[in-house]
């Protein structure tokens, strides 16, 4: 999630890139939303005159390429129908709903959100009032109408950094997060982090935003070490805090002594493991984001059963409301094989 938010385009081309959803290489930057290749399966079900979105600001982050949108093509693959990757190739918020809005005004057989902002609800409640079905994964919009969420429960991901960190620092010390400060799942990971402190001697100094830029948390980390000298922890929130916090820490010749918590990036930063620069990465089983998501989509439209006799019809949807999806918490043990690569498409 995360490089710097360009706020106010004028007018929008369309605020969405197209995806080949096969593979098949990546068109401009700010295609429109309803231009692109797409993926027919030719596995075990017949194709299906259907086409489902994935839509998300920073569509092209390597994290996403290399394990949300590898699973959405094995999905779309097993389950005969077509899929479209849409969105802003930056951190864009008004294009991000400018391509919710025109994607579902096109009607498609279902759409699935990554939920960056609680501004997006508006924009759901619009695709479920215009019978598209519509999921979040990854980050959630909880209080809109979404039918479902699949993904980490952020609060876990909270507790899970702040009990790597108080392992790390033996419980006492200062330390500083790093995150998206507005986003709903990182709320939830602050959270967890801050409940799980308590009754330690390691307190939370400070909750900085990165806006999910690395440099910018590379300078952020800069500014709370000069404003908090003995600091002895950061923990990072975002896929791109950690790498900046690092950074920092380098420049100040404090890493390995200052302790680090962050999230996964690029199979190169879990070396940072095996440096002691960081000590503990965690790592969210995201290429399970979007292939459920796909088959909720999919069982929504297809599966035909009925709660206690109420149907979708009648506003009960046949598919679970939430899907967590687990997280692993990396270390010097898992860094190699981490480190080695993520899903082949």
């Amino acid at each position: 999630m995360h490089r710097k938010m360009r706020a106010g385009m004028g007018v929008l081309l369309a605020g969405a890139v197209a995806v080949a959803a096969a593979g098949c290489g990546q068109e401009s930057d700010k295609a429109k939303a309803d231009s692109g290749s797409s993926t027919t399966a030719a596995g075990s079900r017949p194709a299906l005159d259907e086409t489902y979105y994935w839509i998300s600001q920073n569509s092209t982050l390597p994290l996403f390429v290399a394990h949300d949108q590898v699973a959405l093509k094995m999905a779309a693959k097993e389950l005969g129908v077509k899929v479209k990757i849409a969105g802003p190739t930056n951190i864009d918020l008004p294009a991000f709903i400018s391509t919710i809005d025109q994607v579902c005004a096109q009607k498609p057989a279902g759409v699935i959100v990554v939920g960056w902002d609680p501004s997006l609800s508006a924009s759901v409640n619009k695709c479920i009032g215009a019978g598209v079905p519509t999921v979040t994964d990854d980050a959630d919009l909880p209080e809109s109408k979404r039918l479902a969420f699949v993904g980490t429960d952020w609060y876990d991901i909270g507790v899970a950094q702040a009990k790597a960190l108080i392992k790390a620092t033996g419980g006492n010390g200062e330390v500083a997060t790093l995150s998206i400060i507005n986003a709903d799942n990182m709320k939830q990971a602050r959270k967890g982090f801050s409940d799980t402190l308590k009754g330690t001697n390691l307190k939370l100094v400070a909750e900085e935003d990165d806006t999910g830029d690395s440099s910018k948390a590379a300078s952020v980390t800069a500014s709370l070490l000069a404003a908090h000298p003995n600091i002895s922890a950061f923990a990072g929130f975002d896929s791109e805090s950690g790498a900046g916090i690092v950074r920092a820490l380098k420049e100040a010749h404090k890493n390995g002594r200052v302790k680090v918590s962050a999230m996964e990036q690029t199979p190169e930063f879990f070396k940072t493991l095996l440096t002691g620069d960081t000590s503990a990465i965690i790592v969210q089983k995201r290429t399970l984001f979007t292939y459920y998501a796909m088959k909720l989509l999919y069982d929504y439209n297809h599966n035909g059963l009925t709660v206690s006799g109420l149907t979708k019809s009648d506003g009960v949807p046949p598919i679970p409301v939430n899907v967590n999806t687990g997280l692993i918490v990396a270390d010097k043990t898992t860094a190699a094989a981490l480190s080695r690569g993520g899903q082949k498409p």
